[in-house]
């Protein structure tokens, strides 16, 4: 049986791209906190729902799940998205 934590890393593999259409989405800001503040919400939505979808829905598992798919997102996003520049990509394809 796969936990929480696991399932979250595992969706933690997609959130850059996820983060990166919503941001496409909303207007231009000039700062780098849209991007955080996404990453972030988006994590604790997945940590809660793989908590839920576990059937232990408390504070310590939720937080743990949330944590391990925006660990995973961070090391995908500064590995692999951000010098391959497939938010450039990603903006083209969804632009309004």
């Amino acid at each position: 049986m796969i936990n929480s934590e696991l399932f979250s890393a595992l969706i933690g593999f997609g959130m850059p791209y996820i983060v990166e259409m919503i941001k496409s989405k909303l207007p231009k800001t000039k700062g780098k906190w849209l991007g955080y503040v996404l990453a972030y919400g988006v994590s604790v939505l997945v940590g809660g729902a793989t908590a839920s979808f576990e059937g232990n829905f408390n504070a310590e598992n939720i937080l743990s799940s949330a944590g391990s798919a925006l660990i995973v997102s961070q090391g995908v996003y500064n590995l692999y998205f951000k010098p391959k520049k497939v938010d450039e990509t990603i903006n083209r394809m969804f632009k309004n």
